[in-house]
């Protein structure tokens, strides 16, 4: 029943848009993936091998194989002066498990429109705070809990292009749904406050981009007693830098408080009311195109808990580092190999040593991007 309401959305969608003499662009690539880990892994806090990003410290390896990053998507604009426009993009991924039926999900869906220099987009979109996504064949593992934040949500975004001749700056601004989605009326919502984010970013050389961006959200789980409010602010830092076609560099470097509360991917965990949780992010990876037919990859990130009076057995840092090598072979399609190192560790005391689980995990894959 769900893919047929996603069917029917997508072509209410097609329909209308075509009515307007839009002819849409589709996009997306068919992925299928053989993953084996070393020791046990979690996956968003699930011991499987759907997107590999903590390490447990369960001994056991394990090996499988999927076809769910699979992604799909379809984009257009129609219009001269004043464009209007839209996107759609659904995948197939399920935290559960690799099942062998699963239902699509909507990844992003969102309407547009631009005048000028200015463009307003609503509906559900990545974030402005840690908005980048690393280059890595864990596509649904993508760094979170390794230094990489930003996720999708609901949200209004306006963006303004400042126009100048050598270099574009540009200005984004979000009010966004603030909470997870386990949350269900969040607590964000009974403060009657959406979630405020903010970019401001600066393109230079053609090609080469920085940006600073921050986030706040405030919560309000007892809406009656305003002394159980409290907050989750953050700021941080995005680059990309493609300064040679053997070195092309991106990432982000973030910090912030009480981010898990605003689904924002941490492992600090979720804050309260005089229990603020912290965290120091950093992740990037450097791109090297050495041929037509190879391509090398190499990433890691650092998530930090700095969480003051951090408990025993809290995890207390998270390490990602990785190795990609990719072949592209003819027509959008490619066979390549990541291998990559996750160290988890806990938080000692003076009765506990601290611990570090570890886990080594590879992925192959194959994939057809259109």
């Amino acid at each position: 029943m769900k893919s047929f309401y996603v069917l029917l959305i997508t072509t209410a969608f097609s329909i209308s848009l075509f009515s307007q003499g839009l002819e849409l662009k589709p996009y997306g690539f068919v992925k299928g993936d053989g993953v084996y880990s070393s020791k046990g892994v979690l996956s968003f806090g699930n011991p499987n091998l759907t997107a590999p990003q903590l390490a447990n410290g369960i001994d056991d390896a394990a090996l499988g194989f999927t076809a769910i990053h699979t992604r799909f998507g379809l984009k257009g604009i129609f219009g001269e002066d004043v464009k209007v426009g839209g996107l759609i993009e659904l995948d197939f991924f399920s935290s559960a498990g690799f099942n062998t039926n699963v239902n699509p999900r909507i990844r992003l869906a969102y309407a547009s429109l631009a005048v000028d220099n200015f463009e307003f987009r609503i509906g559900q979109q990545w974030d402005l705070f840690s908005p980048l996504n690393p280059n890595t064949q864990n596509t649904n593992g993508n760094l979170w809990y390794g230094g990489n934040l930003g996720f999708r949500r609901g949200q209004i975004q306006i963006y303004y292009k400042i126009p100048l001749q050598n270099v574009q700056p540009m200005i984004q601004l979000a009010l966004a749904e603030g909470t997870s989605d386990a949350s269900g009326l969040g607590n964000d919502n009974k403060a009657v406050l959406p979630m405020f984010q903010g970019r401001a970013s600066l393109k230079f050389l053609e090609n080469k981009t920085v940006g600073v961006y921050f986030v706040y959200a405030k919560f309000s789980p007892n809406p009656d007693t305003s002394d159980y409010d409290f907050n989750a602010t953050g700021f941080g830092a995005d680059f990309t830098l493609p300064l040679h076609k053997y070195f092309e560099l991106h990432g982000e470097v973030n910090t912030g408080t009480n981010l898990a509360n605003a689904n924002l991917f941490t492992i600090a965990g979720m804050g309260s009311k005089n229990n603020d949780r912290k965290n120091l992010g950093v992740w990037g990876n450097i791109t090297s195109k050495i041929g037509d037919h190879f391509n090398l990859i190499v990433g890691g990130g650092l998530d930090k808990n700095q969480t003051d009076n951090l408990a025993a057995g809290a995890i207390a840092q998270n390490f990602v580092i990785y190795g990609n090598f990719v072949f592209p072979i003819v027509s959008g399609f490619s066979i390549s190999l990541e291998l990559g190192n996750i160290s988890t560790t806990l938080q000692g005391n003076a009765q506990v040593d601290e611990k570090t689980n570890t886990a080594m995990y590879g992925f192959l894959s194959g994939k057809v991007v259109f």
